[in-house]
């Protein structure tokens, strides 16, 4: 597990496992909404490395890839579903 600690917040403990590559655990991280110098302080890597994985193509295409895996193929039905009203609460 990594600690992390971004501006001064309580440290942020990510459970990446070390048998997964920094750039795999760089897109996870980007995937979950992190930015290149959470996920480079995370990693220990400097935060312009993560940046400069974030342009090439194949790296992009993995982030997305699973993001979509985290939300499903169809973001604008996940987002109706997580801002909709809960049923049967209402009164």
């Amino acid at each position: 597990m990594e600690n992390v600690n971004a501006h001064g917040a309580a440290p942020l403990v990510l459970p990446l496992s070390s048998k997964v590559s920094r750039k795999e655990r760089a897109a996870v991280l980007l995937a979950l909404g992190g930015t290149s110098t959470i996920a480079g302080r995370a990693l220990d890597v400097d935060p312009s490395t993560v940046r400069r994985w974030r342009q090439t193509p194949g790296f992009r295409a993995t982030v997305t890839d699973l993001r979509l895996r985290l939300i499903g193929t169809d973001p604008v039905n996940a987002v109706a579903a997580l801002t909709a009203p809960e049923k049967g609460g209402e009164r």
